[in-house]
């Protein structure tokens, strides 16, 4: 089937109304961390009910039936050939984790985001530009290709990942316990439908700094932890990283969480708890990050310094001539009539683990994410931007699968 046979039967079978109600289905029911906490369990009811009473039964419908759902509510669904190649992994998300002071989050509303720079229709709801509308579109793409009749020689693996911890765990359960290995990744998520090649990882490094309690009224009675916070901080602005990236920059350690305990009336603190982002670029090592940040702090003498590594996200950095890159601009061109951009992401995403499991994988999806000032606020995606990739997901899979 050439490109523009493709195109043509994309253009055929392309339900927008599907792609429209679905979208405002899944906005309409609640995957959020509540505001005031930072992680989200994939256990948790909300995330259940999302992917067994919304996502599942719409493949369901398709007459997909190679569907399994984990204990930790991961969706992973095979289509195709059951073979091990050629193959694709297409992976969408459920956690909304940002838009948490939208005045209606659930509303899935359909309006014009012309106060918000889209003068067009947009379905309106948290998650909407995070991944929500990258979904709905990947549901429009897989609804085609059933509808179309079409057979795959290869198998496309769709999965869902509840992962809402900010860690590689639920990625590891779909990837490597669910058996979803293929030979190329999209991560279906916001990046305005550019192809994201590469992302930074990140690992948190939590060190623990303990002094001794006293009365602020006699404070050479103790140590307090709050002088002792203020030296690692000192070294830790010290640090300097020489290795960089063309695209993504130079690495960074950033500390974004600071509690001391016991608090109490006019007592110093014993113990000071601080979390530190290091930000790795493609080719560094985890261990030798941490280990970087522990000799940067040093000894702290007369406090006792801890310093262990926390959860941590792998960096990505896939080759521009990549199979998967190449099938992508091909989509754009054949079904949008245009190049599709290529960019790399300052942040730190799943693509990171799949690409260190030896699969290439890229990000790709409509809606642009506001990281900055309007992070906490309204969240749109505007309808042509899921309607555009759509076609190009279901271009995708049948370019490297049909």
């Amino acid at each position: 089937m050439s490109e523009q046979d493709r195109a043509a039967l994309i253009e055929r079978h392309l339900d927008v109304d599907y792609l429209t109600a679905i979208l405002v289905r899944l906005l309409q029911t609640p995957t959020d961390v509540p505001l005031g906490q930072t992680e989200l369990a994939p256990e948790d009811p909300k995330l259940a009910r999302y992917v067994r009473e919304i996502v599942q039964p719409e493949l369901t419908r398709c007459g997909y039936d190679r569907i399994v759902v984990d204990a930790s509510n991961n969706l992973v669904c095979r289509i195709g050939a059951d073979v091990a190649s050629p193959s694709l992994l297409l992976m969408g998300y459920a956690v909304a984790q940002h838009a948490n002071l939208m005045a209606d989050p659930y509303s899935g509303r359909i309006a014009s985001g012309r106060d918000y720079g889209l003068d067009e229709p947009c379905a309106f709801g948290q998650a909407a530009t995070q991944h929500k509308g990258a979904l709905a579109a990947a549901l429009g793409a897989l609804k085609l290709l059933a509808d179309s009749g079409v057979r795959l020689r290869g198998q496309l693996i769709f999965a869902v990942n509840t992962e809402g911890r900010s860690s590689h765990a639920n990625s590891r359960q779909i990837v490597d316990d669910r058996g979803a290995r293929a030979d190329q990744g999209i991560l279906a998520f916001a990046t305005d439908n550019r192809i994201s090649l590469g992302n930074r990882g990140r690992v948190d490094v939590n060190v623990t700094i303990t002094g001794k309690a006293a009365h602020s009224s006699q404070p050479w009675l103790g140590l307090s932890a709050i002088d002792g916070a203020y030296q690692a901080l000192t070294r830790l602005r010290a640090m300097r990283f020489e290795q960089t990236h063309p695209q993504l920059g130079a690495a960074q350690a950033t500390v974004y969480k600071l509690q001391f305990s016991p608090i109490a009336p006019h007592t110093l603190p014993a113990t000071a708890q601080m979390t530190i982002d290091r930000r790795l670029l493609p080719g560094e090592e985890i261990d030798a990050a941490v280990a970087g940040v522990r000799a940067a702090l040093g000894d702290l003498s007369p406090y006792r310094l801890t310093v262990e590594q926390g959860a941590f996200m792998y960096p990505a950095d896939v080759p521009p001539d990549a199979p998967v890159v190449k099938a992508i601009q091909a989509a754009g061109r054949a079904t949008l009539g245009r190049e599709i951009e290529t960019f790399y992401l300052p942040n730190t995403f799943d693509a990171g683990y799949a690409n260190h499991v030896g699969i290439p994988t890229v990000m790709f999806g409509p809606g642009v994410r506001r990281l900055g000032s309007g992070v906490m606020d309204e969240d749109l995606v505007a309808l042509s931007a899921v309607r555009d990739a759509a076609r190009v997901y279901a271009h995708t899979i049948l370019s490297l699968l049909g």
